[in-house]
């Protein structure tokens, strides 16, 4: 039976989620996604724009095809840290209690608005001959915590648990091989910059640093004078042959410096610290990962092993059946949302989980009432069966029932033949009835296809069409006003269309949707997964429904 994991990372500029099979020895990737992300939605780990990322949310389910399985969400930023400190020994369930109270010491944030879990490093004896526990501590500040357990609620899933993306990136692509020598994983996001140095598997240091890729971006954007958007796409390229990707690589070149200093100074850092073994080698991911010259930039300033490595390494992703380069390009964003769905490598050792106790009270609530729905599900059956038992004891007075009833309605049915005229009366009244049901339920094709024709942005193209109608509309959805847009839910029918457009960037796609959004005949654009094309090119599915606008009675097709 398979035993489900997602893990949800809602970054700076997208949310994304992986769903992995537990049940196998080498967890299976069911399914994966990204939704991007309106600028300003989250800001250094910190919703900002609920709607929007719920919003975000709902499409990535829907689009990705997750299941119902609880989720477990990362949490990174300024409000979401680690310290390690150390505790007179206490028994495992008195560790909770012991944390809560010393770490009022080193915590930054106010205990009332704190959560906090814990990890136990290790257990020695001290100079004094005192029996002492060395405990990493993981602290969140409330607000943000409830703010991200919020908009996942909002978007229709259960919370199962809470983490430090700190965590799942050591899970999904650091080095568990007991070897001793400690290693920094450096996720680099839009807006924020992960360093997290573990030794065996364990973190044992971890800095955010409030800056990453759209600093690059940004310094681009205003070096050739272009949007945003535009930067992000030359970015990609930058260090090529044309003259813009030389200015852009030129241009990157100050942010890029900057980054790779705060890297190396964090990991000089933790090398200072006492009792700290130096670094042994620095893995990048993360989508500004692919930033030109940051890897050499760093093995130069750090004299370490810099490389990359993928979370599908970790997991068997064969079922769906990447091309090299879609693994590439799918493995810079995806070691966060694997990490957090993976279990520790060490059994004895629990995930950090910084869920809230009433949040945690209110789904084992949520569980109970299922439960007892299920219970009462039982119960009903079992009365079905009894009175199954009853009908059959009573089958064959129903018959005789049965028969009374049919030749009654012989009788009845001779009726009509003797009243020819109300007879005739009433089928016209019919024909009427049904004439105005069908009119506005109908499509007017010829009016869908030439806004479609009309409305599809200049630089995509329509691979293809087809239309459905919806049966059984009803008349009312055809007085919808102009002026009002309908939900899908009123719609006569629905187109789904396969376009291609210019990549990578999800401009194209972007533009389809806001077209569509003007359309008075066409609304409520549903886009499937994108696809990156060898020609540079993306192609999307999208489904659109069709108002009742379009109707054959509000345009007169047939009139």
């Amino acid at each position: 039976m398979a035993r489900l994991s997602i893990g949800l990372d809602i970054g700076t500029s997208a949310v994304r989620a992986a769903e992995l099979d537990l049940s196998k020895d080498r967890p299976v990737l069911m399914t994966y996604g990204q939704v991007g992300l309106p600028p300003g939605s989250v800001v250094n780990g910190e919703i900002r724009d609920a709607l929007s990322v719920t919003e975000a949310i709902s499409k990535l389910w829907t689009n990705g095809q997750f299941s119902k399985a609880p989720v477990i969400i990362g949490i990174a930023g300024l409000r979401a840290i680690t310290r390690e400190i150390e505790l007179p020994y206490v028994p495992d369930d008195e560790v909770a209690s012991a944390v809560r109270f010393q770490s009022e010491e080193v915590i930054p944030f106010p205990p009332d608005q704190t959560i906090l879990s814990s990890q136990v490093l290790a257990d020695y004896t001290n100079a004094e001959g005192a029996k002492v526990r060395r405990v990493l501590v993981a602290a969140a500040h409330a607000e943000l915590v409830n703010g991200v357990i919020q908009v996942v609620e909002d978007a229709g899933l259960t919370v199962d648990g809470v983490d430090l993306t700190s965590s799942a990136l050591v899970r999904a692509i650091g080095s568990h091989d007991d070897s001793g020598e400690p290693e920094a994983v450096v996720s680099i996001g839009a807006g924020l910059t992960v360093v997290a140095i573990h030794q065996d598997g364990r973190p044992q240091f971890v800095r955010t640093i409030g800056s990453g890729g759209n600093a690059t971006t940004a310094a681009i954007s205003a070096a050739l004078d272009v949007p945003l958007l535009d930067a992000e796409a030359i970015k990609c390229l930058a260090g090529g042959e044309s003259t813009q990707q030389q200015a852009a690589a030129r241009a990157a070149q100050a942010s890029t410096a900057d980054l790779a200093d705060e890297i190396r100074n964090s990991i000089q850092y933790f090398a200072s610290l006492p009792g700290r073994r130096p670094v042994a080698r620095v893995v990048l991911t993360g989508g500004g990962s692919a930033l030109v010259g940051l890897g050499e930039l760093l093995a130069t300033q750090t004299g370490l092993s810099v490389t990359t490595v993928s979370p599908l390494d970790r997991v068997d992703a064969s079922g769906l059946e990447m091309t090299e380069s879609q693994a590439d390009e799918v493995a810079r964003v995806l070691a966060t949302p694997i990490g957090l769905a993976l279990p520790e490598p060490d059994g004895s050792v629990k995930k950090f989980n910084l869920l809230p106790e009433e949040v945690a009270k209110r789904i084992k609530m949520r569980d109970l009432e299922h439960k007892v729905m299920i219970g009462g599900g039982v119960l009903v059956g079992l009365v079905v069966l009894f009175a199954g038992v009853r009908f059959g004891q009573i089958h064959v007075t129903q018959d005789n029932v049965n028969n009374l009833q049919s030749e009654i309605a012989t009788l009845n049915a001779q009726v009509p033949k003797y009243d020819l005229v109300v007879a005739a009366n009433n089928a016209y009244n019919a024909g009427l009835t049904r004439r105005k049901v069908v009119l506005a339920a109908a499509v007017d094709w010829p009016a869908v296809l030439a806004e479609a024709a009309t409305i599809t942005p200049a630089q995509a193209k329509v691979q293809s069409f087809v239309g459905t109608a919806t049966s059984g509309a009803t008349p009312g959805a055809a007085t919808t006003p102009a002026t009002t847009t309908p939900s899908s839910s009123a719609a006569i029918g629905s187109v789904v269309m396969n376009v291609t457009g210019p990549g990578p960037s999800l401009a194209i796609s972007e533009a389809w949707i806001n077209a569509v959004a003007k359309s008075k005949l066409l609304t409520s654009p549903v886009q499937g997964a994108t696809t990156a094309n060898p020609d540079g090119t993306i192609s999307f599915p999208f489904t659109v429904s069709i108002t009742p606008a379009a109707s054959l009675e509000k345009n007169a097709g047939l009139k």
